[in-house]
């Protein structure tokens, strides 16, 4: 199993460092073990942005799953960083203690997601969320 995306350096398509101009802005500060909010309502198709402010004293990462991917323990994970990649996470991105970023990524096809901290045991800990998405 992969015991974390946090090693990973993901140049995804559907991210980038929050330079553009997203029509829906979200925040969201991420602790030992909750996002807080732990749910978000967004538009289809359009550009996003999270802030993502770690009130936390150890790494933590926000992590879309794409459609049709919902996990119930870290167990339900792929064993290849490749597998994970295609087909588990839309999009995502890590941030260290006391540091904030912005995600930007656009918002798929209206439905219900998974949000999950993928850092090894802290999706077990109770670390997960929901972003629904809905037609505009």
């Amino acid at each position: 199993m992969i015991t974390a995306l946090a090693v990973l350096a993901l140049p995804m398509a559907a991210c980038d460092d929050g330079g553009g101009e997203a029509s829906t802005s979200l925040e969201v500060s991420t602790s030992e073990f909750q996002f807080s909010p732990n749910s978000w309502t967004v538009p289809a198709g359009e550009d996003i942005s999270i802030e993502i402010t770690n009130a936390g004293t150890v790494l933590h990462e926000w992590v879309l799953m794409q459609p049709g991917v919902n996990i119930e323990s870290e167990a339900d994970l792929p064993e290849t960083e490749e597998e994970l990649l295609a087909d588990f996470v839309y999009v995502e991105d890590e941030v260290e203690a006391g540091d904030t970023k912005t995600l930007t990524f656009t918002a798929p096809e209206a439905g219900t997601y998974q949000v999950i901290c993928a850092i090894e045991t802290h999706f077990d800990a109770g670390m997960e969320g929901t972003l629904t998405v809905e037609d505009a």
